[in-house]
């Protein structure tokens, strides 16, 4: 099984982090506006999905519905798309760990496990990693511009 594998050190603290990742539905406002169509989400705690459809020009035809699996405060988050699978990919599993290396910095490794389905492990790996790159980024924009958290970047 494939995985896609980003280790990034975000200039945020680690509460910062883990609260952004940790609130499920917030996830629309790491997207730059404009991307998603359509978002929602039924809440934080185990079980809970959320549902996201992008604008077509991202190639991807379809909702995505993700499901929380696991939240381990401050540590761990896991969590799966179920039920549809627009995505060039099967069986995704997304594991989140988060480590503080110091009052200003967390450590996120982000792995998404999946089956190879429709493209190359390369393209589906660097598709994944520049999302989590991408989450990971607006999270430390977010932080630096004094956002709270679920308070877009943009």
């Amino acid at each position: 099984m494939p995985v896609a594998r980003l280790e990034r050190i975000v200039n945020a603290p680690h509460a910062y982090v883990w609260d952004w990742l940790a609130d499920f539905g917030a996830l629309d406002k790491l997207h730059p506006p404009g991307n998603l169509v359509e978002f929602s989400c039924e809440g934080n705690t185990i079980g809970a999905r959320r549902f996201a459809r992008f604008k077509p020009e991202l190639g991807v035809d379809g909702q995505i519905i993700e499901r929380l699996d696991v939240a381990v405060a401050p540590q761990v988050i896991v969590y799966s798309i179920v039920e549809n699978y627009p995505l060039p990919m099967r069986d995704y599993v997304a594991v989140v760990r988060l480590a503080s290396v110091d009052a200003g910095h967390t450590k996120v490794v982000w792995e998404g496990h999946y089956t190879e389905h429709g493209l190359p492990t390369a393209e589906v790996d660097g598709m994944l990693t520049n999302f989590y790159e991408l989450f990971l980024g607006n999270i430390e924009k977010a932080h630096a511009l004094g956002r709270k958290v679920g308070e877009s970047p943009y």
